[in-house]
This record gives structure tokens, sequence and C-alpha cells, in this order.
């Protein structure tokens, strides 16, 4: 399983970004995100929120509880096509 430190690394070089420059972004103290990456402090459930908006994931995915990326908010808006829900095929007529 991946770990919310390994989620924050990743997502942090794919935004092609430096450590202080996410902490600056996020306006938190220059050696928040190392210290988030290194596991050497967790952030609060605030700094949790702020990364995972920051980033557009879930919360779930950022704590590494799920691999899909789709925050709540923007599943809700989805049809269920685009969920990848199928509707089952209608009965033949007897």
């Amino acid at each position: 399983m991946v770990t919310m430190a390994q989620r924050i690394e990743e997502l942090r070089t794919q935004a092609g970004l430096s450590r202080p420059q996410l902490s600056a972004a996020l306006g938190l103290p220059k050696a928040a995100a190392e210290k988030f990456e290194t596991g050497r402090q967790t952030p609060t459930k605030e700094q949790q929120e702020k990364l995972a908006a920051y980033f557009g994931v879930s919360i779930f995915y950022l704590t590494g509880e799920s691999n899909d990326r789709t925050r709540q908010e923007d599943w809700m808006d989805m049809d269920a096509g685009e969920k990848g829900f199928v509707p089952a095929p209608a009965a033949a007529p007897k």
C-alpha cells in the first residue's frame, strides 16, 4: 500500500514543484512538505484537505487508501456512464 508520504511526493513531482514551492503554495512553513514526505510529520486534517484540493484528488487518494484520484464532489457530478456503471439490458418481452 502506498503511504501518504509517498503520495505527496508523487503528486508534487508530477506537478514539477520543489518541496519549498509546494509549502509556499499551500501557505505552510518552508520545510513542511519535506517533513510530510519523509514521514517526520503527518499533515493535520486541514493540511490534508489543502493538499488534496491543491492537487485535485480525493483525501482517500492522498492518504493512500484508494488509487482513484476522483474527489467526492467530482464523482457526485458525474453521470452513471462516467462512473463506470452500465445499465443492465432490458428484459426481453415474453
